[in-house]
C-alpha cells in the first residue's frame, strides 16, 4: 500500500490486537508484532512538515532527533525539551493550535500526529483528523487503549500485514 499524507492532520498509531498502543508504557516492544511498521512510519514520517504528539507519547518514545519540528500538545507544562531542539509545546483550544500550527506553514501544512491514543482521540472527536493510518501488531499491549467507537466515518483495519488509510471524507 503507498502511503501519503495530505495536506491537513494525519494521524498513524500502532494498535495491539487488543487495541493497546503500548507495552509496560512504550509503543515500540509492538513492532515486533508489526514488521512492516517501521518502513510505513518512516515513509509517512518522511513526508511531514511537523509532528504532533501529547507530552505521554514524547516523554515515553524516543523523540531525541525528528527530521521535521515536533509540537507537543499537553495539558500542563512538565514536559521537558532539552532532548530535543525542534520540540516546542503547545496547550490550549485544540481546533485553535491546529489552525496555528496550519497558518505557520502557509495553510496547507503536512501535519502527523503520532499520537498517542488520546490526542487521535480528542481529534477525532473534534473533528479535526482528516486521515488516519493504523498499524496492527499482531502482539497483545497492556495500557493506553485506543477505542474505536470514536472513530465515526473512519473503519478499522485487522492484519498485522494490512497497514489501513482511513479519511474523513
Amino acid at each position: 500500500m503507498s502511503a501519503k499524507l495530505i495536506p491537513g492532520v494525519n494521524g498513524c498509531l500502532l494498535v495491539a490486537t487488543n487495541l493497546a498502543t503500548t507495552i509496560a508504557g512504550r509503543s515500540h516492544p509492538l513492532r515486533a508484532g508489526a514488521q512492516s511498521d517501521r518502513e510505513f512510519f518512516r515513509t509517512l514520517r518522511s513526508q511531514a512538515d511537523l509532528i504532533l504528539v501529547g507530552g505521554k507519547t514524547f516523554t515515553a518514545e524516543p523523540y531525541r532527533h525528528t527530521p521535521v519540528p515536533i509540537a507537543i500538545y499537553v495539558t500542563n507544562n512538565l514536559v521537558d525539551l532539552k532532548s530535543n531542539p525542534v520540540a516546542r509545546v503547545v496547550s490550549g483550544d485544540l481546533g485553535d493550535i491546529i489552525a496555528k500550527l496550519q497558518n505557520a506553514f502557509g495553510g496547507s501544512a503536512k501535519i502527523l500526529c503520532e499520537g498517542g491514543p488520546t490526542l487521535i482521540s480528542l481529534l477525532i472527536e473534534a473533528n479535526l483528523l482528516d486521515q488516519l493510518f493504523l498499524s496492527r501488531s499482531t502482539l497483545a499491549g497492556d495500557s493506553d487503549f485506543f477505542d474505536t467507537d470514536l472513530t465515526n466515518k473512519m473503519l478499522l483495519a485487522s492484519s498485522s500485514a494490512v497497514l489501513a488509510r482511513y479519511l474523513k471524507h
